[in-house]
């Protein structure tokens, strides 16, 4: 299976020490050079555990160089998207809304940071998502309570 991921999934499931999860579910991720230069140049900001820089499951490949910036869209998800349609991804992951948006309009399966949450839920590599959810909130990812009580009666 070929998942490429991008820059906030791979903050917010660090900061609730749960970036463990990607392997679990799908072995492997890949995440674009530019993603990896994004989690560089803010790692004075969120910090990140040594995990999300060096992982021996999250590899790195280069942007491709078909890549054309959308105004829309930051240079890391452009690289996802960009990435997934050349390797043929079979997932991509991805929270901000426009590149969702995008990743669907060009065909792409996409899940976001709660998907992935929810999936570890149901596969049973994540006991207490409600836990998981509210440290999320707590981290500073933005996700109302709506929506965590709508996760929480699908569970």
């Amino acid at each position: 299976m070929i998942v490429v991921v991008n820059t906030s999934p791979l903050i917010a499931l660090d900061r609730i020490d749960h970036l463990n999860v990607l392997s679990q579910l799908f072995g492997d991720v890949t995440r674009p050079r530019s993603v990896l230069d994004e989690l560089m140049a803010g790692k004075h900001i969120y910090g990140g555990s040594q995990s999300i820089f060096h992982a021996d499951w999250i590899k790195t490949l280069d942007d491709p160089p078909e890549m054309i910036l959308r105004k829309e869209l930051g240079a890391g998800e452009t690289a996802v998207i960009a990435l997934a349609l050349r390797l043929k991804a079979d997932l991509v992951i991805l929270d901000d809304l426009s590149a969702r948006n995008v990743a669907v309009e060009l065909g792409l399966n996409v899940t976001g940071t709660l998907g992935v949450l929810l999936a570890a839920h149901r596969k049973g590599f994540l006991q207490d998502i409600n836990q998981a959810l509210f440290a999320l909130k707590d981290a500073g990812f933005r996700i109302s309570d709506a929506a965590i009580n709508s996760m929480l009666s699908d569970v």
